[in-house]
C-alpha cells in the first residue's frame, strides 16, 4: 500500500514537472514572438489577454491575434463613423471618412488572414497582415497636418497597427 501511494506520488510529480515546462514554454514561445514586434510589451499583454494563448500552438497563436485585431478594429469603426457624424469641420470630416473607409479594408483584410490561417497558406497571411496595418496607418497619416483630432482615435489607431504587427510576427515565424 505505501509502494502504490509512493509510485501514485512519484507520477503525480512527474506529470505537474511536464505541465509547468509546458507552461513556461509557452511563455517563452509569446515573449520570443513578442519581441520581434512593435511593441512588445503591448504583445505580451494583449496574447495574455486571452485564455487561449496557455495552451496555443504558433498556428493558434496567429488565430488569436486575428482575433484581438478584428475585435479592435470592429470596436473603433463605430467610434470612427460617430465622429465623422458629428464632426463640423469640412476637413476633419473628410478624415473620419477616409478612416471609416480604411477601417473596413483593415476589417475585410482581417477575414482573410482567417482564411490564410485556415489554408495554411502563411504567405498570404503575412500580405494580409500587412494590408490589415495600412488601414489605421493610412488614418494617422490623414491627420498630420491641421485640424488635429481632438478625440482617443490615435490611440486606437496605434493599438490595431501593434495588433496587425503581431499578426505579422507570427506569419514570419510560421513561413520558416
Amino acid at each position: 500500500m505505501v509502494s502504490l501511494a509512493i509510485s501514485i506520488s512519484a507520477m503525480l510529480t512527474v506529470f505537474l514537472a511536464f505541465m509547468d515546462d509546458s507552461v513556461s514554454m509557452t511563455i517563452k514561445e509569446v515573449q520570443d514572438i513578442c519581441s520581434t514586434t512593435q511593441d512588445p510589451p503591448f504583445c505580451v499583454k494583449a496574447l495574455n489577454s486571452d485564455s487561449r494563448t496557455a495552451g496555443a500552438d504558433l498556428k493558434g497563436l496567429a488565430q488569436i491575434s486575428i482575433d484581438l485585431a478584428k475585435a479592435d478594429a470592429t470596436k473603433t469603426a463605430p467610434l470612427i463613423a460617430s465622429l465623422e457624424k458629428q464632426a463640423k469641420d469640412p476637413k476633419l470630416k473628410g478624415r473620419y471618412e477616409t478612416c471609416a473607409e480604411n477601417y473596413d479594408n483593415s476589417i475585410d483584410s482581417l477575414d482573410e488572414c482567417t482564411e490564410s490561417v485556415s489554408s495554411g497558406d502563411y504567405n498570404s497571411l503575412n500580405i494580409q497582415a500587412s494590408a490589415a496595418m495600412e488601414g489605421p496607418e493610412t488614418c494617422l497619416d490623414s491627420f498630420e497636418g491641421p485640424p488635429e483630432d481632438p478625440s482617443q482615435l490615435r490611440g486606437k489607431c496605434e493599438d490595431l497597427i501593434h495588433l496587425c504587427s503581431i499578426i505579422l510576427a507570427i506569419s514570419k515565424r510560421l513561413i520558416g
